[in-house]
């Protein structure tokens, strides 16, 4: 597989597991459509990052946090960089891009931690502290075979519950 590179969006979900989703949203607003072949439109930031992201640019999803860390979903970036203002903090600029979500699974079946050290062990997963993050060519193709391989396990499982 040829990848040009990757962005690694992150999503820390915070103390109360709920930040942007909670679980039974996150399946119920981006699982269930991406594997009902409907892809999931998003707004995604990019922290300080702004090289290498752009139209076309494969990302995949890094839940953060204390109630489970790993990868959750796969997609593409569907714009340039833009700048704007944060929602959260106003009066402060933030980078995003959209991005479109097309692979997701439960958080419960997320590529954990652990398993991304095993194979992908170059990034540092466990000291991933903002979004934006590209990959070389060499590490995002390793980790988005490892990842169609996780999805491929977790639709043969069932889908859900580790």
């Amino acid at each position: 597989m040829t990848v040009p590179g990757l962005v690694l969006m992150t999503w820390n979900p915070g103390p109360d597991d709920a930040h942007v989703y909670s679980p039974a949203t996150w399946a119920r607003d981006v699982v269930a459509p991406c594997r009902a072949g409907r892809p999931v439109p998003s707004t995604w930031g990019v922290g300080r990052h702004r090289h290498g992201i752009g139209p076309g640019v494969p990302a995949v999803l890094h839940r953060q946090g204390a109630h489970g860390r790993g990868l959750v979903a796969r997609g593409e970036v569907t714009s340039d960089v833009m700048t704007g203002e944060r929602t959260r903090t106003p009066g402060r600029v933030t980078r995003y891009v959209e991005v479109v979500w097309t692979q997701a699974v439960p958080v419960e079946d997320r590529l954990d931690v652990a398993d991304l050290e095993l194979t992908v062990p170059d990034v540092g997963w466990r000291h991933v502290y903002s979004s934006g993050r590209t990959l070389a060519p060499d590490l995002a193709a390793a980790l988005l075979a490892e990842w169609e391989a996780h999805v491929r396990d977790v639709e043969a499982a069932g889908g859900s519950g580790r």
